[in-house]
């Protein structure tokens, strides 16, 4: 068991940009962005220095594979269940992350 302390990384990436954006007259979606720039970058970067092989996570979605000219390319998909899909909060994932991310409830 590990636990990893990401308060002043999320302060920074997170709080800080929406309060931000809100000055500016916008409205963030601070899940999708915490999902790009803590849960994906900092803290995958962390669990997968520590040995880890992929980072799993309750979000109710799917990651499905496909070949695109001999490459491997995943693809973010609903979950099975439409009422429950949350595939819209890690619609920014890059294909790194979603190569090491695994869905487990989706």
């Amino acid at each position: 068991f590990q636990t990893v302390d990401l308060s002043a990384e999320y302060k920074e990436r997170i709080v800080d940009y929406m309060f931000n954006e809100y000055e500016r007259g916008r409205t963030p979606n601070p899940d999708v962005l915490c999902n790009r720039e803590i849960k994906f970058d900092v803290f995958m970067k962390i669990a997968l220095s520590l040995g880890a092989d992929f980072v799993a996570t309750g979000h109710y979605c799917r990651k499905g594979e496909t070949q695109v000219d001999g490459k491997q390319v995943y693809r973010l998909l609903s979950g099975k269940d439409n009422n429950k899909d949350q595939s819209y909060f890690l619609c920014q994932l890059s294909q790194e992350q979603l190569a090491k991310t695994l869905f487990p409830i989706g």
